[in-house]
């Protein structure tokens, strides 16, 4: 995606408000599927597990090989309510368009895909194991709502203040040329009032861009906010460009009132 500076913050709050949807898509997805395993009965090995201690790391490999009957009611259950809730969020296809193994290995890890794709019981591990996974999944999804509300919120005021700045600067541009130098020392004084508060505003905007956590989703772990959000735009600082946009303007405008 490209987007041109008069466009920009209008762009960067139309992907926020995307992001937002598919955060809070995904939290009830979760949701949904730990609630479908609530109605689950692990089923306990029918041996010990060779490797010491508990926890997925534990579980036994259970995997069908042929002549096997398959995978019993609850394992092939927690296949179907994964594909209905996680794999079936609307923007799921566009987004991810991940098999069913790639997605548990993404949000979980590589171990329980194998368990849920190849096993054939349900073990007490391995239900641990989706339910705790699917839990943090949700929270951090929630976490992550969250952080884009407050982006979106910064974004929606910033664009509100250029916005009073432009109709400020149209007032005092429309003003300048054949003024006396007694009046263009007042516009200038105005500008320089604008100028202090798009300074101000890039620096609030600043501290907060810096002062975030990296996002932490399956996949993304690790990235900037910004680089996230916009990584596709001609810049990954929508909103200091604007602000920078309305500087300039306003220090070409002081300019013409030193004449």
């Amino acid at each position: 995606m490209t987007a041109s500076n008069p466009s920009l913050l209008r762009d960067a709050i139309d992907v926020v408000d995307r992001e937002i949807e598919y955060a809070t898509d995904e939290r009830a997805a979760f949701d949904r599927f730990r609630a479908r395993l609530s109605n689950l009965d692990p089923t306990p090995p029918s041996a010990p597990s060779a490797t010491a201690g508990s926890g997925v790391a534990t579980m036994p490999a259970a995997v069908a090989t042929r002549g096997d009957p398959g995978p019993a009611a609850p394992l092939r259950t927690v296949r179907t309510a994964y594909r209905e809730t996680v794999m079936d969020v609307p923007h799921y296809e566009a987004e991810y368009g991940d098999t069913l193994r790639a997605s548990l290995a993404s949000e979980f890890c590589p171990e329980v895909a194998t368990q849920v794709t190849d096993g054939r019981q349900l073990t007490p591990p391995l239900y641990r194991a989706l339910w705790d996974g699917s839990e943090s999944a949700s929270d951090d999804r929630e976490r992550f709502r969250r952080a884009l509300e407050r982006e979106r919120e910064s974004l929606v005021d910033i664009a509100g203040a250029l916005a009073d700045c432009d109709r400020r600067l149209a007032e005092i541009e429309a003003q300048i040329d054949g003024a006396a130098t007694e009046r263009l020392s007042r516009l200038d004084d105005r500008l320089a009032a604008l100028e202090a508060t798009c300074a101000d505003l890039a620096e609030e905007r600043q501290s907060l861009v810096h002062g975030r956590p990296d996002v932490h989703l399956s996949g993304v772990a690790g990235t900037s906010l910004v680089t996230f959000l916009y990584g596709e735009f001609e810049t990954r600082c929508p909103a200091l460009s604007a602000v920078a946009d309305r500087l300039q303007r306003i220090r070409a405008d002081r300019t013409r009132c030193l004449r």
